[in-house]
């Protein structure tokens, strides 16, 4: 019985005791939490609210239906259940622990899946990175979380489609239009750029951003640029492609060495070019566009406190808003999507709220079917991260310095194991996008080297370490973990769970009768919270509810394994058992992990 068969089965019983007690629950909200273990695997407040409507003592009504609740547990899922200051307390028979044992040695790779998406469309916008500019830490941020996210989407059963809606479009592509043809008239040559084209390129954006500031009507220059590239000047459109060929071959690039899942579509915002009049023509039709003092088109949301929406600036050239607009109804009219989310650093927040509320006047729910994932925004101890004035740590150093970093620890602790440059690497990822993950998205985070390549506690190469210990138990039991219980079977999605029959060579239903040590049953009582995990991470798009577990999880198997000896063990049976209960161990750290984007090696 999996968790939410469980918290359905305790949604009956409840209903069914409150109906035997004489009690009327139809105005009783009964919500099913999962406290600290210490005090069970799962909890009801029900009871408490129930006493405070009739004005009885929460305790005494509480041990009246904790009372009724054994009586009708006739399937014995729990092996406890009790009152405790007015909330009920269950806690997970060991027959009920050992069947969810079962059931992820058989299903293997696929536990923790479920189908409670049914299939519905999620669209996931993230890792939005601009042309000529090379990616850094900040950019980090996006990718990890939203790479996760749709991981863990598609393994509840969701059709997901991801894009990067890259940055290919704005007045910072006249900018860099300016800034190169400033270079050639200063004597630059062509081929110079291209020797090392994203570099160069970006360090005459720098350059000309500076000088901006310096002299602020050189910004002018840039915009008219712009203006220029939009209405079709040949020039600025071959210079535009050639920027663009180049990022997006870089972009790739970056991609493969995050192991980001590829992407279903790379729509940047130049796709949605032609595509812009027809929202002006329907906003301007629905009286919605005001022009303003300047000869700018803009929505008045003053009355929403959200200002005013500028969609063409007076200079001619449309904005990221306009854009973002159209993304919006070509998604909705492509795709169908059931939510669609943007995962974008919460300095946007402001953006998105001006763009829901549009789409809401223009007869959209966009506040409804879409989201914004925010994520605090990364920064260094000296200060903000920022392309413009120079102040990044590129991101392809970091994940070189990552690999050496990974590389000499190996060296150090293992110098005899076989493809160590390559296990380096996925250490070193592990690190780097752990680091990221393991924090709740919404806070800030200050990016140092001795922080993100730390291998010690809560980071990813301590989960991956786990996993390779359990595997070198393994070894030298001469054990693989698909001949440890019954034969392997493939399931296909929406699989239900068959018990083998045995574990550790007890029959299945005898298994409540193998007496089990506190150690070993926390262990399987953490197994047992995995599909709950997902679920709550699929609802809050917040990974790091994922990597709190693997922690715990990886704690609880080295605390288990501290004090219960498994290939010291002399009893066969128990020894089997253990054998078992580390390998579903290691099995759910490397689902966890994969959907961190984290791959689990067998051996460190």
């Amino acid at each position: 019985m999996d968790s939410e068969t469980s918290q359905k089965y305790i949604l009956d019983i409840f209903s069914e005791a409150a109906e035997n007690l004489g009690f009327n629950v139809q105005n009783v909200r009964t919500e099913i939490i999962q406290p600290d273990l210490n005090f069970g695997d799962f909890a009801t407040n029900a009871a408490l609210v129930l006493a405070k409507q009739l004005k009885r003592n929460p305790q005494e009504v509480a041990v009246q239906f904790a009372d009724e609740l054994k009586n009708l547990d006739q399937q014995e899922v729990f092996s406890e259940i009790y009152a405790a200051a007015g909330f009920i307390n269950f806690r997970l028979s060991q027959k009920t622990l050992l069947a969810n044992l079962s059931r992820i040695l058989l299903e293997k790779d696929g536990f923790g899946s479920s189908q409670r998406g049914n299939g519905k469309t999620m669209v996931v916008e993230y890792f939005q990175n601009n042309v000529a500019k090379p990616p850094h830490v900040g950019h980090l941020r996006s990718a990890v979380i939203g790479d996760s996210i749709l991981r863990v989407l598609k393994s509840q059963g969701y059709k997901t489609i991801s894009d990067t809606h890259i940055g290919d479009w704005g007045v910072q592509f006249g900018i860099l239009i300016f800034a190169f043809k400033e270079f050639l008239k200063n004597g630059g040559k062509r081929e110079n750029i291209e020797k090392d084209p994203i570099v160069e390129l970006n360090k005459l954006y720098v350059e000309m951003s500076n000088n901006i500031e310096q002299d602020p009507s050189l910004r002018d220059k840039g915009k008219e640029e712009f203006v220029s590239l939009e209405k079709g000047d040949t020039e600025n459109r071959e210079l535009w492609q050639w920027f663009v060929k180049e990022s997006l071959e870089d972009f790739d690039k970056y991609r493969s060495w995050l192991d980001v899942l590829p992407f279903n579509h790379n729509l940047g915002e130049s796709f949605y070019e032609d595509k812009m009049p027809a929202v002006l023509e329907g906003l301007n039709a629905k009286g919605l566009i005001t022009t303003g003092e300047t000869g700018e088109s803009y929505v008045d949301l003053e009355s929403f406190g959200l200002g005013r929406a500028i969609l063409v600036k007076s200079d001619g050239g449309t904005t990221y808003l306009l854009r973002d607009l159209a993304t919006y109804i070509f998604r909705k009219g492509e795709f169908d999507f059931y939510k669609n989310i943007y995962v974008v650093d919460n300095r946007q927040s402001h953006h998105f709220k001006q763009m829901f509320k549009v789409m809401e006047l223009f007869g959209y729910k966009a506040a409804q079917d879409s989201l914004h994932v925010d994520f605090g925004f990364m920064s260094l101890p000296e200060g903000a991260i920022s392309t413009r004035k120079g102040t990044t740590v590129n991101l392809k150093a970091w994940i070189e310095e990552a690999n050496k970093e990974a590389l000499e620890i190996i060296n150090e602790k293992n110098p005899e194991l076989e493809n160590k440059e390559a296990i380096a690497k996925l250490v070193a990822l592990a690190a780097i996008k752990y680091f990221d993950l393991s924090h709740n998205r919404k806070t800030e985070i200050t990016f140092t080297w001795e922080n993100a390549l730390s291998f010690e506690g809560n980071t990813g190469p301590y989960m991956q370490y786990a996993h390779a210990r359990i595997f070198g138990i393994l070894r030298k039991s001469n054990t693989t973990p698909s001949r440890l219980v019954g034969t392997p079977l493939l399931f296909k999605e929406g699989r239900t769970a068959v018990s083998p029959p045995n574990i550790g060579g007890v029959p299945a239903d005898k298994a409540g009768e193998v007496v089990l040590n506190q150690n070993e049953l926390f262990v399987l009582r953490k197994l047992y919270q995995f599909p709950q995990v997902l679920k709550q991470v699929s609802q809050d798009f917040l990974p790091n509810l994922l990597c709190n577990y693997l922690f715990e999880l990886s704690q609880a198997f080295n605390s288990f394994y501290e004090s219960s000896p498994v290939l010291q063990e002399k009893d066969p049976q128990l020894q089997s058992f253990r054998l078992n209960l580390i390998t579903a161990t290691a099995q759910v750290i490397k689902n966890g992990l994969y959907l961190l984007g984290i791959e689990a090696p067998e051996e460190m």
